[in-house]
């Protein structure tokens, strides 16, 4: 069961990217007979985040269809996403700065199949007063899902074009908490990783 989170934590899905290598939406994709968009906004709010943005862009026709009905969830085009994926970024920062005063952001990607509320109650049991920045540590690298406390927003915000969050946590590897995340080695890029996800899908992973 995942317990309340201690502090006010809003999350952010970023569902924006074109899959020009893969050719198809990604965020359609269907794992554990949920699609991927629907899965990892789901995640976030089991995990206790409130609220959820999901950022869209490329086919958001197509997507955002899938996401009606899921209470809690709110979307935001984001017509700009062709410029990179800080723009997805900082849009959905902007948007959950509408929803309040929060004490952090999740930042969680659409393409990250493994990735349930389990995983993501870890990375908010991490995060607290002397914690600001929680992070993921996966396949010797550090990266989303991850968490930012509030204080981190407007240097957020000012990121530009293909610099996201991985790359600001890389620039701040000393303040940043790990907390192991094999679930996040797996993401959805090529064909090949679909038929990786499918194979996953048939073993005995967690089910969160």
């Amino acid at each position: 069961m995942v317990s309340e989170p201690r502090f006010s934590i809003g999350a952010l899905v970023l569902a924006a990217g074109g899959s020009r290598r893969l050719g198809f939406p990604k965020q359609l994709l269907t794992f554990r007979g949920s699609p991927l968009v629907a899965r990892a906004a789901g995640a976030a709010l089991d995990a206790g985040a409130r609220p959820v943005i999901v950022v869209l862009g490329a086919d958001s026709d197509l997507t955002v269809p899938v996401l009606m009905g899921i209470d809690g969830i709110t979307t935001v085009i984001n017509e700009g996403w062709r410029s990179g994926v800080a723009s997805s970024l900082t849009a959905g920062i902007a948007a959950l700065l509408e929803h309040g005063e929060l004490d952090g952001f999740l930042v969680t990607l659409v393409d990250q199949p493994k990735i349930g509320a389990a995983a993501l109650q870890r990375l908010i049991d991490a995060f607290d007063d002397g914690h600001r920045i929680v992070a993921s540590s996966y396949a010797e690298t550090i990266g989303v899902p991850a968490i930012f406390g509030k204080e981190f927003a407007d240097e957020l915000l000012k990121l530009t074009g293909d610099t996201g969050a991985k790359q600001f946590l890389l620039e701040r590897a000393d303040d940043v908490t790990l907390v192991e995340m094999p679930e996040a080695e797996m993401d959805i890029d090529t064909v090949n990783d679909i038929d990786g996800m499918r194979e996953a899908d048939t073993t005995e992973w967690p089910k969160t």
